[in-house]
């Protein structure tokens, strides 16, 4: 028999409150199959208690593991120390040190610490003259650039896309009876190989929408001959079809942009443009691009069913997914600019993507 259900237990206490007794309160309900001892204690409890759902305070199994004691060992191990990052233990080493399971040790944190999980945020490393350069130059670019005029600036960036990008291990798991070695190979191995087929493409976005996606040529290096030759004229065609005369190019610090060939040209045929010694460096926590588009292209790029299987097919999908990246949320990204530009102020040129919501 299947255990009661708090509907059913209901229903057994309307009847006992209406005088029913016990077998006659089975009989009401046949094919429940109901047990006699079952049916007497819930009508026990409606006598005593005047519910048959309500349990008694105090009532239930004692905790075994969540007690006062591993509660105060969990908040000593669970957080870093103050000033000693890195200190903390994690749920299953803590669910090892106190010998209890390790769902113990998430509800502990979650329900007698009111703690929160948060993942990870990838960062790059940066050291103490970077961060000065990060501080001075988002200052400078905060006033430079106000509200209106971020709106004018055109984020540009190479990004490569692999034919089968690594995948994260913690979100793609494969659900089988039994042991792992019984699990056939096609379904737990992901094969990679160690010179996966890529293309690299190019592109920028601003407030009015998204340029066209460039795509390099097999094999080529992105020399600053090769960028001012191949993508810069077609990035800048995008930009008066976007801005009009009215624009303002920005890049990162890769070599080939900062080459003086490079700055030269951009000279000559840009309106307005981030040099050099004004962009950040190490910060594509402040490219729209990177924080967000390729991003959402990589997101999308794991959905498709089935899989690109050569160059070509990869370049078409894409291309797709390129066009059918929503307007309004390139334009969000772009918004986010001069708040990313605070927050690194904010933070005296350090990391602030864990602060950003």
């Amino acid at each position: 028999m299947d255990k009661i259900s708090d509907e059913d237990k209901m229903r057994i206490q309307t009847l006992r409150e209406l005088g029913y007794g016990y077998r006659r309160i089975i009989g009401k309900f046949p094919d429940k199959n109901w047990k006699l001892s079952s049916v007497k204690l819930i009508c026990k409890r409606t006598d005593v208690r005047g519910s048959a759902t309500k349990r008694k305070t105090g009532s239930g199994r004692p905790k075994t593991a969540r007690t006062a004691d591993n509660v105060e060992r969990v908040a000593e191990l669970i957080c870093s120390q103050e000033d000693n990052p890195g200190t903390s233990k994690s749920t299953r080493q803590i669910a090892r040190d106190l010998q209890v399971s390790e769902k113990s040790v998430r509800r502990i944190a979650n329900e007698d610490l009111s703690l929160s999980a948060f993942r990870l945020v990838p960062a790059q490393v940066i050291c103490d003259a970077t961060k000065e350069k990060r501080l001075v130059r988002c200052r400078r670019l905060l006033r430079r650039l106000t509200v209106t005029a971020s709106k004018k600036v055109f984020f540009t960036d190479e990004k490569v896309f692999y034919m089968n990008p690594p995948i994260n291990n913690q979100n793609n798991r494969v659900w089988s009876q039994g042991k792992k070695s019984e699990v056939a190979a096609s379904r737990l191995l992901v094969e990679r190989a160690k010179f996966a087929p890529h293309v690299m493409v190019s592109a920028g976005v601003c407030f009015q929408g998204k340029g066209r996606l460039h795509f390099v040529e097999e094999k080529a290096k992105v020399s600053a001959n090769y960028y001012i030759n191949n993508l810069l004229p077609k990035l800048v065609e995008d930009c008066h079809d976007l801005l009009g005369n009215d624009f303002v190019f920005q890049q990162d610090g890769a070599p080939a942009h900062g080459a003086k060939v490079t700055q030269d040209w951009l000279k000559e045929h840009c309106p307005d443009f981030i040099d050099k010694d004004s962009w950040p460096p190490n910060s594509p926590d402040l490219n729209p691009l990177d924080y967000y588009v390729w991003g959402a292209m990589l997101e999308e790029f794991g959905k498709l069913n089935p899989k690109p299987q050569n160059i070509s097919q990869l370049k078409v999908a894409l291309q797709t997914i390129w066009d059918n990246l929503p307007d309004e949320t390139v334009q969000k990204s772009v918004l986010s600019f001069r708040q990313r530009l605070s927050a690194c102020v904010t933070a005296e040129g350090g990391h602030f993507e864990h602060s950003i919501n």
